[in-house]
């Protein structure tokens, strides 16, 4: 597609207290599922039938679903966000 990805610091900056333990007890099962999430994404190829970004990620919420799903029903509810996302944007613009 010839397009860039913006990568660096964020625009917002979080910085207020927050108890550790009580993230951890929310995000744990993040420490799991990179093992999964990481080879995923470094791995992912788009077919040459993706000629737009709406094409793209609506490809990318496919594999999300497909390859993801079996870790949690996350991945599935995310996937399903994903296309509806692309089904707002399409018919807002």
């Amino acid at each position: 597609l010839g397009l860039g990805v913006k990568t660096g610091l964020p625009y917002i900056w979080h910085s207020k207290a927050s108890d550790p333990f009580a993230n951890l007890k929310k995000e744990y099962k993040g420490i799991f599922w990179q093992e999964e999430i990481i080879p995923f994404f470094q791995n992912f190829q788009f077919s040459e039938n993706c000629n737009t970004v709406l094409e793209c990620y609506l490809e990318l919420a496919k594999g999300v679903k497909n390859k993801l799903s079996q870790l949690d029903p996350y991945f599935s509810n995310l996937a399903d966000a994903m296309k509806t996302w692309i089904e707002c944007w399409t018919a807002l613009n």
